[in-house]
C-alpha cells in the first residue's frame, strides 16, 4: 500500500477517534472519494490499535489509579462503572457486528447519522446542567452511557459523540463526560482491537509488519495530540464547532457522494 494512503488513513484514524465527529465515517469517506482500494481489516486494526495505546498512555497515571482502586462493592468506584458501561456495545457488536458491516457502511447512512447525532449533541451541550463530576458516577449512570455507546456501531454517528451525549444529559460536566469517554475507549477498544485480531490469523504470513507498525505509530501520535487539545478547549469552547462541521460534513456528502 502507497505511504500516502497509509499516512492520511492513519492521521484521520488518530485525529477523528477521540473528537465527536465519528473516525468510521471518515475514513470510509476518505477510501471512497480517492478512490482508494480498501486497505483492509488488518491496517484498521492497528490503526485503532495506534490510538488505544495513545489513550493509555495519556491517562496511564489515571488507568494505575482505577486498577488499584478497583472494588466490586465500592460505591461509584469509576473502574467497575467503566467495565459495566462497556457491557452493552460488547453484546450488541457481537449480535449486530454482521448486519452493520453489511447494511449500514453506505453515504446515506452516513449522512443521516451524522446530521443527526450533530443536532443530538448540541442539545445535550445546551440542556446538561454541567454539575456532576466522574466521583458521582453511579451504576446507573454508567450502564445508560453504555446503552447509549451502541449508537456507536452506526457509521457517522461517533462513539465519543454518543458516549459524551449520554453523559451531559445526565448532568456532567463537558470536561468530566470527555473525560468518561476517553477513560471508557480504553476497554471498548481493547474488546475491537483483540476481536478483530481474531479475524485475521489466516492472514499472519502476509502482513507488512513494517506498515503496521507506521500506521499504529502515526494513529498514536496524532491521537495524543487530538486528546490533549480536545481536554484543553472544550470548557471553553463547548461543542458548538462540532456541530458545526458536522453539519458541513453532512452537505458534502448529499452534494458529492455518488
Amino acid at each position: 500500500m502507497e505511504l500516502l494512503q497509509l499516512t492520511i488513513l492513519s492521521l484521520v484514524q488518530g485525529l477523528t477517534e477521540f473528537l465527536p465527529i465519528s473516525s468510521s465515517a471518515h475514513l470510509i469517506l476518505v477510501s471512497s472519494f480517492m478512490h482508494w482500494p480498501d486497505q483492509g481489516l488488518t491496517i484498521d486494526i492497528f490503526a485503532h490499535f495506534g490510538t488505544l495505546l495513545a489513550v493509555i498512555f495519556y491517562f496511564r497515571d489515571d488507568l494505575i489509579e482505577i486498577i488499584k482502586n478497583f472494588n466490586f462493592f465500592e460505591k461509584n468506584n469509576l473502574g467497575v462503572n467503566l467495565c459495566l458501561a462497556t457491557v452493552p456495545i460488547a453484546i450488541a457488536g457481537f449480535i449486530f457486528k454482521d448486519f452493520i458491516e453489511i447494511n449500514l457502511r453506505s453515504e446515506e447512512v452516513i449522512f443521516w447519522s451524522t446530521l443527526i447525532f450533530g443536532i443530538v449533541l448540541i442539545f445535550s451541550d445546551k440542556f446538561s446542567s454541567n454539575q456532576k463530576d466522574l466521583s458521582q458516577i453511579s451504576l446507573r449512570d454508567s450502564l445508560l452511557i453504555g446503552f447509549f455507546q451502541i449508537f456507536a456501531l452506526m457509521p457517522g454517528s461517533s462513539r465519543s459523540a454518543v458516549t459524551m451525549i449520554g453523559a451531559l444529559f445526565l448532568g456532567y460536566t463537558k470536561s468530566n463526560a470527555a473525560k468518561f469517554s476517553f477513560l471508557l475507549a480504553v476497554p471498548t477498544l481493547s474488546i475491537v482491537f483483540f476481536g478483530e485480531l481474531v479475524s485475521i490469523n489466516q492472514e499472519i504470513f502476509k502482513i507488512n509488519y513494517s506498515e503496521l507498525i507506521y500506521v499504529a505509530s502515526v494513529s498514536f501520535l496524532s491521537a495524543i495530540c487530538c486528546i490533549h487539545f480536545f481536554l484543553k478547549l472544550i470548557e471553553k469552547v463547548g461543542f458548538l464547532p462540532f456541530f458545526i462541521y458536522r453539519v458541513f460534513l453532512a452537505v458534502f456528502i448529499l452534494v458529492f457522494a455518488r
